[in-house]
């Protein structure tokens, strides 16, 4: 007989927690995380590196552009293969929750990387207004939050074609 944690385990969950849960944890959280580690092992070797506000828009440019596409290319056969095995359940009117993606997989993925990029960047740009240059750990939280930022949006966007589409 299954204890009520392992059926529980096996209940599907509605998309909108799905969603939540793998924007905010797997696609931004930990992405931020990551991302952050990435920085900071890349400039370590200079602590005293100062970040202007240009370096910082190029780099969070740079990253927005690649993080995009690679969650995309990487959540749709996730988000596939979560729905094959029931995962979640996907009411009809679970769409109207997502944001309007083109059909075909390549414009979607673009317009991922676009929106992600001018996100990023545009935020950095305002973060780095108000605060001016930065030292080697500030820049280094500052990137893993907009990179988390960057993860949950193109998490969102991605899981939006998945839904839309049955992708």
């Amino acid at each position: 007989m299954e204890s009520v944690a392992e059926h529980s385990a096996h209940q599907p969950k509605p998309f909108v927690a799905y969603m939540r849960h793998k924007c905010l944890i797997g696609y931004g959280v930990i992405n931020g995380i990551i991302n952050a580690v990435i920085f900071y092992l890349l400039h370590h070797s200079a602590p005293g590196a100062i970040f202007t506000p240009a370096d910082a828009a190029h780099d969070l440019a740079f990253t927005g552009l690649l993080l995009g596409p690679l969650l995309f290319a990487c959540v749709v056969p996730l988000t596939k293969m979560d729905r094959a095995h029931g995962t979640f359940t996907a009411a009809e009117g679970d769409g109207l929750l997502c944001c309007p993606m083109p059909r075909a997989y390549g414009a979607s993925m673009l317009l991922v990387a676009l929106i992600c990029a001018v996100a990023m960047t545009g935020t950095c740009t305002l973060a780095m207004q108000a605060t001016g240059p930065l030292g080697l750990g500030a820049m280094t939280l500052l990137k893993g939050m907009l990179c988390a930022a960057g993860g949950a949006l193109s998490g969102y966007l991605t899981l939006s074609f998945c839904q839309r589409h049955r992708a």
